[in-house]
């Protein structure tokens, strides 16, 4: 069987061709961590720290030895003795960068784990989401049309059912951070915004190859959870915050979890 073809972007960002999506499940493709450092490469993002990226790395094995638990069948113990290794050498280079006085260790650890327990989160989904509509089987194979279906209607980002375009005014779409008010946007496209000049200038030698103008200014993309937590707790009015619900359930718990525009 041959492999799906593979495009690139002007950006070099991966994309499987027949869908173009970075994460099909048809496919069996997830180009979403190597498109983001292509991103970076190219200074359509900021660039990670030395911290951010080990502190990755530590989040990855550490999950991936959780998710070799689930898996049937069992890999072989030198597969999990590579991992535990791999997770040892990244714990172990991420101490000593704390220890010589790098800030933000322990902030960034908490951030890659919270982007790992995104995609734990999405697979459990979507293990419930299959077991529903398959009562009485107990082995669920990953992968191919059935399972893009479930991703699609359980799992997926709200979908932007408008084709109008929409602009991020609340987040720096350069290195990423969130503010309460509105970002100054490109006043080119008006559909990019950065927290300043520095941003702006850094991002504009990649923004440009995409940058294309338009008259009117677009309205603004649904908020997310990150948004609208960096109101301190005070009240959001006048925006909207659009989510996908997704129920995790089991014989001894039930947890509600909400995934926006960019992550749950």
């Amino acid at each position: 069987m041959p492999l799906p073809e593979i495009t690139n972007d002007e950006y070099g960002r991966a994309f499987c061709k027949e869908h173009n999506r970075d994460f099909c499940n048809v496919c069996c493709m997830d180009f979403r961590d190597t498109n983001r450092m292509a991103e970076e490469n190219a200074g359509l993002k900021k660039k990670r720290t030395e911290v951010e990226e080990v502190a990755d790395m530590v989040a990855v094995c550490m999950y991936a030895l959780q998710g070799m638990e689930r898996m049937y069948p069992r890999p072989s113990e030198a597969i999990f003795e590579q991992n535990r290794q791999w997770l040892k050498e990244h714990q172990d280079k991420l101490q000593r960068l704390k220890d010589s006085g790098e800030e933000g260790v322990d902030e960034a650890l908490r951030k890659a784990c919270e982007k790992q327990n995104v995609t734990d989160i999405q697979m459990r989904g979507l293990m419930q989401a299959w077991s529903k509509q398959n009562p009485g089987k107990t082995t669920m194979e990953v992968g191919g049309e059935e399972t893009q279906k479930l991703y699609d209607q359980f799992i997926a980002p709200p979908t932007n059912t408008s084709s109008k375009p929409k602009a991020e005014k609340w987040t720096c779409d350069y290195c990423n951070k969130t503010s309460v008010k509105k970002l100054p946007m490109c006043i080119r496209c008006k559909t990019v915004s950065y927290c300043n000049k520095e941003c702006q200038v850094a991002a504009w030698k990649a923004h440009k190859k995409t940058c294309v103008p338009i008259d009117k200014e677009p309205k603004s993309l649904p908020q997310t959870w990150e948004q609208v937590e960096a109101h301190g707790g005070s009240r959001v009015e006048g925006k909207t915050l659009e989510v996908r619900a997704i129920l995790d359930e089991s014989m001894t718990r039930q947890v509600f979890q909400c995934r926006d525009r960019v992550g749950v």
